[in-house]
């Protein structure tokens, strides 16, 4: 079979190009992620997951090279990314190294002595991929070869852009929680004085309350037109990956100031489907998203206090074009400890503390 596949014009699109294709190929299309950001230190590793059926990390390096007519991959740089490959972290089991090059009998050859020899030594399996074998990969792959024939073909026509109000794709966001330490002691509490009290939650009416959940994260996304042409009957779905807890602001309102309040009752092009932890937002009255324009939107969830990140996958449909992608939310929560004692009567009556974690809600101020 003739390869017509063209290359990827830039080594950026080449490490999209394998994220997306590996994704389809390990069935991990929402868990493969690339790794840091453009200048951070990647230990020799540009995407990463696991396979579906795996229990260790595969890498990949993406050796995108933009001079495609001269460009050669040399033994000597293969042998330094399978070094830097050693101090990723978790170990892998995988490590492949995928080039826009073409194929070189000579290079597969030493890729070959240097997996054999790294796995006698206890590491991970290596493998090469070259330009003619990811072509074989894209047409086997149907999502990965209609995704990247699109790209390529439509470039200059139709393009969508999804981020977050910073423009970027990842987002650190410090979700607050509470951190309930019920303790006990002997002797420290006079019941007789009333040194302890029982507060009951308020229980806020329909539309008012004097308190806010701070454990609410608000997300402001935007989605772009940067292609070339008009996008008609267009609309956007997200998915979130295991949040506790999802709401397009309608119903967190209540917690929310009455500007947010507002911008609920008059904007109601968002909504949530709580079962598939998805949302769905789209133009009230199907309004094309023109060249260099743009819609911004809020959605709100509340993470498991022990999560460090969140994917939300995303699918961009319009009439003649549609588009998929991942943003990636970093959570580092945060925690107010509330302490309360127990008197006891005696050493034996003790317990160990009891930790509780639990939405943290404060009166505004």
């Amino acid at each position: 079979m003739k390869k017509t596949i063209g290359k990827p014009e830039n080594w950026q699109d080449f490490e999209s190009l394998c994220k997306k294709l590996w994704g389809e190929i390990w069935e991990i299309p929402n868990k493969i992620k690339k790794n840091g950001r453009l200048g951070q230190e990647q230990a020799g590793v540009d995407v990463y997951g696991k396979p579906k059926g795996e229990n260790q990390y595969w890498g990949i390096q993406a050796k995108g090279k933009d001079d495609y007519t001269n460009a050669k991959l040399t033994e000597s740089e293969i042998a330094k990314e399978i070094e830097k490959a050693k101090t990723f972290e978790p170990n892998l089991a995988v490590f492949i190294i995928a080039s826009s090059t073409n194929k070189d009998s000579k290079i597969e050859k030493f890729v070959r002595i240097k997996d054999i020899e790294n796995q006698k030594n206890g590491s991970f399996e290596i493998l090469l991929y070259c330009w003619e074998d990811i072509v074989d990969l894209i047409e086997e792959n149907r999502e990965t070869s209609n995704w990247y024939l699109g790209i390529n073909n439509y470039r200059d026509k139709y393009d969508v852009k999804v981020s977050f109000d910073t423009g970027e794709s990842e987002i650190l966001v410090k979700p607050q929680f509470l951190k309930k330490i019920t303790r006990y002691r002997v002797n420290k509490i006079n019941i007789a004085n009333n040194d302890y009290r029982i507060i009951l939650p308020k229980i806020p009416t329909m539309f008012e309350s004097n308190e806010i959940n701070r454990s609410w994260c608000e997300l402001e996304l935007t989605v772009k037109n940067t292609g070339s042409v008009v996008l008609e009957d267009w609309y956007l779905k997200l998915k979130l990956e295991n949040p506790k807890k999802i709401s397009d602001g309608f119903n967190v309102s209540i917690w929310l100031s009455n500007e947010i309040k507002k911008m609920m009752y008059d904007n109601r092009t968002l909504f949530d489907d709580k079962k598939t932890n998805s949302f769905h937002f789209e133009p009230a009255t199907k309004e094309p998203l023109i060249q260099k324009s743009g819609r911004t939107f809020k959605i709100f969830f509340i993470p498991h206090f022990e999560q460090t990140s969140m994917n939300i996958s995303w699918v961009f449909f319009a009439r003649d074009f549609d588009k998929s992608d991942n943003l990636t939310v970093n959570l580092e929560p945060e925690f107010k400890e509330e302490l309360i004692y127990i008197p006891v009567e005696s050493e034996q009556n003790v317990k160990e503390d009891k930790i509780e974690f639990k939405e943290l809600i404060e009166e505004k101020k």
